[in-house]
């Protein structure tokens, strides 16, 4: 059987910073995506189970006033969990542990739009570049690793490429990772990190040309913030592709 489009995943690497003092990259993290949808308008968090689980785990964002915050909740298995501060938005979803057979939704309000799915054996959902904010005098330059991963438990991705397919804000640019499954990573997120960057629609080969069953290669998302840039919910999308058999 071959390769499937969904067992090709975007994970995020090790360390991935809401401040421009921590350690960005590092190896991949497979409980970890960078997979939420913002918030649309200022809401309450809800968060809901797929059967009996207890889990703990913490919200974290933006309140309507702009102050970063988070807040603590306790799953109820099937029975949704209205948290109670509102969220201009949101940046990540952390859970305290994993599980291998249940699966948690983030809500917009009580109710409301999923906004985040997190899978069995995952704990965590989040956007790039949490707290990132422009510079009134000089272009801030960011950068963050991801990593694509061909989950197939046999057949390689043949002529693996990775696309910046789209960024509607105009502020990102990608390159790869040097070698397949590496855990390469810079002091914080405004180091530079040596590599050539990329904009929409470059195909870019993965080192290797190939991309082996359960291998992932590091995708280096760099964001270009201009001088007293407007503050915007965006977004970006990368696809890994190639041939199978």
């Amino acid at each position: 059987m071959s390769i499937t489009a969904a067992e090709l995943i975007f994970f995020s690497s090790a360390n991935i910073p809401a401040d421009d003092a921590s350690t960005s990259g590092g190896a991949i993290s497979t409980t970890s995506r960078p997979e939420l949808t913002q918030w649309s308008a200022s809401a309450v968090a809800a968060v809901i189970s797929d059967g009996a689980d207890t889990r703990t785990g913490t919200v974290y964002g933006r309140l309507a006033t702009g102050v970063a915050d988070s807040e603590a909740f306790t799953l109820t298995g099937a029975v949704e969990v209205v948290l109670a501060k509102t969220w201009e938005r949101i940046q990540r979803i952390v859970l305290d542990s994993t599980s291998a057979s249940r699966t948690v939704l983030l809500k917009q309000g009580s109710g409301g739009t999923t906004r985040a799915t997190i899978t069995t054996n995952e704990t965590t959902r989040h956007i790039s570049f949490q707290n990132s904010a422009s510079d009134p005098s000089a272009t801030k330059a960011r950068a963050e690793k991801v990593f694509g991963k061909n989950t197939n438990g046999t057949l390689s991705l043949l002529g693996a490429t990775v696309t910046l397919t789209a960024d509607p804000a105009a502020n990102i640019t990608i390159a790869l990772a040097a070698s397949v499954d590496d855990s390469g990573s810079v002091a914080t997120r405004l180091t530079s990190t040596g590599l050539t960057y990329s904009d929409d629609n470059v195909a870019l080969t993965v080192p290797g040309t190939n991309l082996a069953a359960g291998s992932a290669i590091g995708v280096w998302v760099l964001q270009s913030l201009g001088i007293a840039a407007a503050a915007t919910k965006s977004t970006y999308t990368l696809k890994l592709a190639g041939t199978t058999i």
